[in-house]
Order: C-alpha cells, then sequence, then structure tokens
C-alpha cells in the first residue's frame, strides 16, 4: 500500500488512444492554486499550484508522482481513459516541461480468475550524472505468433529533458517476472532503475541510458568474509552503483563483491565478536546511503547507521528501537545539499554523523519523518491512536527536539528547492497535490 504522507526496447508500451496534453510555455499551464493549505511559515500558501489525480486508489502499489531535483521538475501520472500520461512540470510554476503519448500497462495479473489490482508508478533516477523518469507497471504482457503471454515489469523511460507535448520513450523494456513472484516494485537503485519482486529469484537492473537489462540472480555470492564459515542461503540486491550491485545476505552481512563488506564498516557500538557481520541488517537505500542495522554490543537497542552504499563507510548512526523497515512503505527523504537523511523513525545528519532516534516509547508517540529542508529543519507526522489522532510534527536536527506544529498545519511530503509539496484531503476520489512556494 502507497502511503502518501505516511510517508522514486522490446515490445511496444506506448499503444492507446485519446489526445495528450498540450504544450505551454513557461508560466503557461499550471493549475491554479485553488485551495488554501495551512503549513509551516517556511512556505507561501497563497503562492504555487495544486493537480488532482482522481484515478489513484487508497491501496495504490506505484507512486504516482517523482521528482527530478537536478531540473526543478515533478513528475505526475495522470490518466486518460484506460492509458496514462506522463507530466513532467516545472516544480515552481507548474509548466509543463513535457507530456508522454498515452500508454497502456500491460494486463493486471490474475489469480484463480481475480484481477489484482496493480496501479503504475513513475521513478526518477539519476544516473551517470543525468536524471530520468521511468514509468513502470506490472501485468501480463499480450505474447506474440511465437511466444505466450508472461508476467512482466513493463518500463518507459525519458530523460529528463524530453520536450513536446506527446513525447515518445527513449527505451520501452519489459523485465520477465516469474508466474508466482509476488508483486513486483521498481524503484531508483543508485545507479540505474532496480526491479525486484516479493518472492521473485532475481533482482534486475535497467541502465537508464540504453535500456539494457543486468540479472543478479539470489544465488550471487557476497564473497569472503561475509559468507566464509557460515556460507550464504540467498542475497538479494539492495542498491547499484559504478562498481557492482550492494547485496544483503539473507543470513546477515552485505557489501559489494569485491569491494567492500560489513565486516569492514561496523559502526560505533556494535557487536564486533566472530561472526558479528551476520548481526547486520540491510534495509534499504536512499540515493546512494544504505540503511542497515546492527546488534549492539551491549545488547542494548540495535544500532541504526546509514552506509555509504559505494564504499561502506559510516556516515552517521544512531541507538533506536525501531523494528525491520519495509523498503516499500517507509517513507524517505534526502535533502537537496545532500546533507539531511530520514527513514521512518529515523533522522540523520550526514555530515555531524549524529542520528535521531523516534520510535516508539513508553512515553512518547513514534514519529514517521517525512521531509527535511536544507537548513535542517525537518517534518513529520507523530502517530495517532484510540486516544488521541496523529499530530503534524517540526524537528530541527540541530536538537533533535520534536515540536507540535500549530493546530491544522500540514507537513511538506516532499522539500524541494523552490517549493514544498502537500497532500491534503482531496473533495472526491483520489489525491490531491499542492506545491507552495518557499518565502
Amino acid at each position: 500500500m502507497l502511503a502518501l504522507t505516511a510517508c522514486a526496447a522490446s515490445g511496444g508500451g506506448g499503444g492507446g488512444k485519446g489526445v495528450g496534453p498540450k504544450a505551454t510555455s513557461p508560466g503557461e499551464g499550471q493549475q491554479a492554486l485553488k485551495v488554501n493549505v495551512p503549513v509551516p511559515r517556511a512556505f507561501d500558501s497563497t503562492k504555487g499550484w495544486q493537480e488532482a489525480l482522481p484515478w489513484v486508489p487508497e491501496d495504490a502499489t506505484g507512486r504516482p508522482y517523482a521528482a527530478a531535483p537536478g531540473a526543478g521538475v515533478v513528475a505526475l501520472l495522470k490518466k486518460q481513459g484506460r492509458s496514462y500520461i506522463l507530466e513532467a512540470r516545472d516544480e515552481a510554476t507548474g509548466a509543463l516541461r513535457f507530456g508522454s503519448k498515452p500508454w497502456q500497462p500491460p494486463k493486471s495479473q490474475e489469480i484463480t480468475g481475480k484481477a489484482i489490482e496493480e496501479t503504475p508508478g513513475v521513478e526518477a533516477v539519476r544516473q551517470d550524472g543525468r536524471e530520468y523518469l521511468a514509468v513502470w507497471a506490472q501485468g501480463t504482457d499480450s505474447g506474440d505468433a511465437l511466444n505466450k503471454p508472461q508476467q512482466v515489469v513493463e518500463v518507459d523511460i525519458y530523460p529528463v529533458g524530453t520536450s513536446g507535448a506527446t513525447a515518445a520513450p527513449a527505451h520501452v523494456v519489459k523485465v520477465p517476472i516469474g508466474e508466482y513472484s509476488g508483486v513486483a516494485r521498481a524503484r531508483d537503485g543508485g545507479a540505474g532503475l532496480l526491479i525486484s519482486a516479493d518472492n521473485g529469484d532475481e533482482s534486475v537492473s535497467v541502465d537508464m541510458r540504453t535500456g539494457q537489462l543486468k540479472h543478479y540472480p539470489s544465488t550471487t555470492k557476497l564473497g569472503e568474509p561475509t559468507c566464509g564459515a557460515i556460507g550464504c542461503v540467498t542475497s538479494e540486491v539492495k542498491a547499484l552503483t559504478p562498481h557492482g550491485p550492494v547485496l544483503a545476505n539473507s543470513v546477515g552481512g552485505f557489501g559489494v563483491p569485491g569491494v567492500w563488506n560489513s565486516s569492514r564498516v561496523v559502526p560505533p557500538g556494535a557487536e564486533t565478536h566472530d561472526y558479528a557481520q551476520y548481526k547486520s541488517t540491510a534495509h534499504f537505500a536512499v540515493s546512494g546511503h544504505l540503511i542497515a542495522s546492527w546488534t549492539a554490543a551491549d545488547n542494548g537497542d540495535d544500532i541504526w547507521a546509514v552506509h555509504n552504499a559505494e564504499t561502506g563507510k559510516v556516515e552517521a548512526s544512531t541507538r533506536c528501537s525501531a523494528t525491520d523497515l519495509s523498503e516499500w512503505d517507509t517513507p524517505s527523504a534526502l535533502s537537496m545539499n545532500g546533507r539531511y537523511l530520514l527513514a521512518g523513525p529515523l533522522a540523520f545528519d550526514l555530515t555531524s554523523g549524529k542520528g535521531y532516534c523516534f520510535a516508539s516509547s513508553g512515553t512518547s508517540r513514534q514519529i514517521q519523518m517525512l521531509a527535511v529542508d536544507d537548513d535542517g529543519q525537518a517534518y513529520g507526522i507523530a502517530q495517532g491512536d484510540d486516544t488521541a489522532a496523529g499530530a503534524s510534527v517540526s524537528v530541527p536536527m540541530s536538537t533533535g527536539h520534536p515540536a507540535p506544529l500549530p493546530h491544522g498545519q500540514q507537513p511538506p511530503f516532499l522539500s524541494l528547492h523552490a517549493v514544498g509539496a502537500f497532500s491534503p484531503s482531496a473533495d472526491g476520489p483520489g489525491v490531491l497535490f499542492v506545491f507552495l512556494r518557499r518565502r
């Protein structure tokens, strides 16, 4: 299930009928700001633009938006009949940078005759210094005269500098997914698009420049010493780097084969005795930074650390009672300047090495962190219960002391160079996104 604020060629993929968005010049085409959203004082509630996506169901599996901050672009996936259209808009004004031709995703997979509602998504990927947008969906392709229909993840790739109102993708790729692999996902891997499935036996990377695929079977070994005396049962790719994939072993331990492994990058306070590397777990990556948990040497709360995905270097750490963080449902964010990183109830300053834990305790509610500005002002939501509703909070990263936002104010779910993105209640089905300028 997608949480917006409790919170990335063979065959043809551009079919479908309909008229694409009209081309607009800078300053034109933005959706007028019609709602008044109470927001933190860093943002101007009178200046911005909005867009409604009424097609998005409450249990959406794909994320219908992405941000390419280098280009100042927000990408939105809109629906027109049975087809979808990617719109890349200027983050500050809402003006259309480019629109895609209508696209029909592969047919939703069926189990015992009942279609599973898999919704398409869009991811922004930075590779070799360039930004790309990838529209993806899981389903069954149509097959052809020689090939039977099969489960696939179809990906349409657009360089962020694409132009035109009905642009064709630079590449269309189809990644085969095993019949019993379960739900597949696509995400920014750090050096390409990374695709994996819940019960799949491999991960697949997509080169955004060429559209080429690379397969990483779950039997891929990390190598010594992490796969020494105990051995590796299976592995999973957690991130992509120019030097190879970051592999996480099912028995514990992680690293890039032949480059680094977790036994040599132990954070302060973590267990270091024999086989300590097997007591470390890599959870997911955020823009080239790997989130991992380690057993503490004193058997207290785990040590949660941020590792540089390319080198394994520990960038920041903190103790925290947080449990396993799902890579699909855990909101995460990196500030535009790359200094501050958020992941669920965790917040890190990658310059100072400090970390903060906002997990639930005997006296405090858990805070899900959502967005953080370059000056270290972070925002989140304190979880509610039967006695109180969830509350919006702000957290200055200089102190780590959370405080409730004034009543009614909403936290941003994205913090970009020019705007903050908010998602107030939609007047009807779907979701409403509001992009408000910084003061």
